[in-house]
C-alpha cells in the first residue's frame, strides 16, 4: 500500500467484504489464525453474514499487549538469507510457539513465506505492514478490546476457539469467557503448543474437520 496506515484489521474486514459480494458468496466457513481469526471474528459479526461456521484459531477479543510486542519485536525486519534452509531455521527460532514440527511439515510451512531475491529469499510481505503495528500502545489495545468484544456477542453462527495451552496472545480466560459470551464458542486447546496451532498435526486438522462437516 501506499500508506501503511491502512495495513489494520478494519481495512482487512472491508476488503473481505468487498471480495465476498464480488463472489456473490452466500455460504462461508472462515478458518483464520491470529490476524485472520479476528478479520473473521468482525465479518462473522456484520448483518447478513455469509458465514456458516466460525474457527478463531488462538484469538479473541482480548490480546495481550506483551504478545504484540513480542511480535511487533521481528516483524518488517530486513532480512535476507541464501537457502531455504537457512530461513527455515530462523523462522524455526522465532516461532516457538508454533509447538514441535518435523523439518518436512516445518519447510512446507517455510516455502510459502518466502519469495526470490536475486540469489537468496526474503519474506513474502512488505515489511511496512510493522508500521501501524508497532504504533500501538496498550490504551488502545484496551480500547479495541472493548469494540472485539461487542463484535463477538454480535455473532450468532456455530464457533470453535482453539487454543494453544501455552498462548502468550489468548489467555485461558479470555477464551473461556467466549464459551459463555456471544456465540457461545467451543473450547479446544492443544498441550505443548503457544501462539498458534498451525493446524498440520493430526489432531488439530481433525478437532477443525470434526467442527466444519458436523
Amino acid at each position: 500500500l501506499a500508506d501503511p496506515a491502512g495495513y489494520q484489521i478494519p481495512v482487512y474486514v472491508a476488503d473481505m467484504v468487498t471480495l465476498l459480494a464480488r463472489l456473490n458468496a452466500t455460504t462461508l466457513h472462515w478458518v483464520g489464525t491470529s490476524m485472520g481469526g479476528l478479520i473473521g471474528l468482525g465479518l462473522a459479526s456484520l448483518k447478513n453474514t455469509p458465514i456458516s461456521k466460525l474457527v478463531l484459531n488462538d484469538v479473541g477479543p482480548a490480546i495481550r499487549f506483551e504478545a504484540i510486542q513480542r511480535i511487533g519485536s521481528y516483524l518488517g525486519q530486513p532480512l535476507r538469507w541464501k537457502t531455504i534452509d537457512e530461513a527455515a531455521d530462523y523462522l524455526a527460532e522465532i516461532s516457538q510457539g508454533f509447538g514441535p514440527h518435523s523439518r518436512e511439515q516445518w519447510l512446507a510451512l517455510t516455502r510459502p513465506m518466502l519469495r526470490p531475491d536475486g540469489a537468496g529469499f526474503t519474506l513474502h510481505y512488505d515489511a511496512a505492514i510493522a508500521v501501524p503495528f508497532k504504533s500501538v500502545t496498550e490504551p488502545m489495545v484496551a480500547a479495541g478490546e472493548a469494540m472485539t468484544w461487542a463484535a463477538f456477542d454480535a455473532i450468532a453462527c456455530p464457533t470453535l476457539v482453539l487454543r494453544g495451552a501455552d498462548s502468550d496472545l489468548l489467555t485461558r480466560e479470555t477464551a473461556q469467557s467466549m464459551t459463555t459470551r456471544g456465540p457461545r464458542a467451543r473450547l479446544i486447546e492443544f498441550a505443548g503448543v503457544g501462539h498458534a496451532p498451525t493446524l498440520v498435526a493430526d489432531d488439530q486438522v481433525r478437532a477443525v474437520r470434526e467442527f466444519l462437516l458436523s
